[in-house]
């Protein structure tokens, strides 16, 4: 009798601690959830805002490049700036929790969720450390235009440069996502792996406008998995310990 209940005590136990490790990961999934949408807030809100000093597309004439840095000598500019750098920071963050998960589906050796977060930590390095738009700005109303043109190049080429690093991040986590007990969400998996083959394809015809559209479908995925792991138990309705 006396073993008998030593070991339902055991089993009480056990799934004490079973449920206390899952409801940590359920609190910790929908913190990560939070901060992917409040990357896709600091990002795109300065995005915008910077957009209305008339941001030439990426073959602007000289004159429209230097007219665009002058009209961002503005103090709200040069803080929108860096709220953008903040904003990649915050998607760091979120894509270092969404691996961090998707590495207890896929086991060991987690190559791939590690590759996907060396990836978005390429394209973060990129938005925090490039500073070229703001140092063209920062004095803008009497910058050279041939000075104001490579600045700006410089930026978007950099730009169309992070749009690999994304892909690979979204590939990464889309992989891991079709393959494996996640295989509830292959939708969300093939739709990372379709917006990551885009944002490579896209970086050899950067100066049309073709772009928009992967990075649209890889940016509205990253707020829909936000979202999913906000309101959702698992990835795939399971807990797993």
């Amino acid at each position: 009798m006396s073993d008998v209940t030593t070991r339902t005590d055991a089993g009480i136990d056990e799934a004490a601690r079973a449920a206390a490790r899952d409801e940590r990961w359920r609190s910790r999934t929908r913190i990560i959830g939070t901060v992917g949408l409040v990357a896709a807030v600091l990002l795109f809100a300065p995005i915008i805002a910077i957009s209305t000093l008339g941001e030439p597309d990426f073959s602007g004439s000289a004159d429209e490049v230097a007219a665009f840095f002058a009209a961002g000598e503005q103090a709200w500019a040069a803080a929108a700036m860096a709220t953008a750098s903040l904003g990649m920071v915050a998607f760091l963050w979120f894509a270092a929790g969404l691996t961090t998960i998707l590495r207890r589906y896929e086991g060991e050796p987690a190559w791939r969720s590690t590759a996907a977060l060396a990836s978005a930590a390429v394209a973060a390095a990129f938005g925090v450390i490039d500073a070229s738009w703001e140092a063209a700005a920062n004095r803008g109303g009497t910058i050279d235009p041939a000075v104001a043109v490579y600045a700006f190049d410089v930026s978007n080429l950099g730009f169309a440069n992070a749009w690999i690093a994304l892909g690979a991040f979204a590939i990464g986590c889309g992989w891991v996502l079709v393959d494996g007990p996640c295989r509830r969400r292959a939708w969300a998996g093939w739709w990372a792996i379709a917006a990551g083959a885009g944002l490579i394809a896209v970086r050899y015809a950067w100066e049309g406008a073709w772009w928009f559209l992967p990075y649209a479908v890889f940016w509205a995925w990253v707020i829909t998995m936000s979202i999913v792991l906000i309101v959702r138990r698992s990835l795939d309705h399971h807990a797993h310990g």
